[in-house]
């Protein structure tokens, strides 16, 4: 009895989606259009949000185009920001490697301590 109910709900459940499938793909193209549309406007409509928000941001402080970078560095950073975060980098990775070392020479010196603790015990 069950196997007949799923088989049955099983072609209820196929037979809306193929009826449902022509109409949808129509409507799914239109909205998909629509929202490709509304995507681009609202893009360029932030970018020129932005854009005269940081004109106003410049004007209240009274910033001087001549500070305003006319090319950006790497990775669009300023080139002072990039060699700041490098540097960082570069020290963090340094940091790590003497901790490893250091960890390395305090194991070495407790293995060394062990064994001339054993062999002072052999010999006592």
């Amino acid at each position: 009895m069950q196997g007949k109910t799923t088989r049955l709900i099983s072609i209820w459940i196929a037979a809306a989606v193929i009826l449902a499938a022509p109409g949808t793909s129509l409507e799914t193209a239109a909205v998909l259009k629509n929202a490709h549309a509304s995507s681009a406007y609202l893009a360029d409509t932030d970018r020129n949000f932005q854009e005269s928000d940081i004109q106003w941001f410049r004007d209240q402080l009274k910033i001087s185009d001549r500070y305003v970078e006319e090319q950006e560095g790497v990775w669009g950073m300023s080139w002072a920001h990039f060699l700041t975060m490098a540097f960082l980098v570069v020290f963090a990775f340094g940091a790590l490697v003497i901790l490893i070392q250091q960890q390395r020479r305090t194991k070495e010196i407790l293995e060394t301590i062990k064994k001339e603790m054993e062999n002072d015990n052999i010999d006592n």
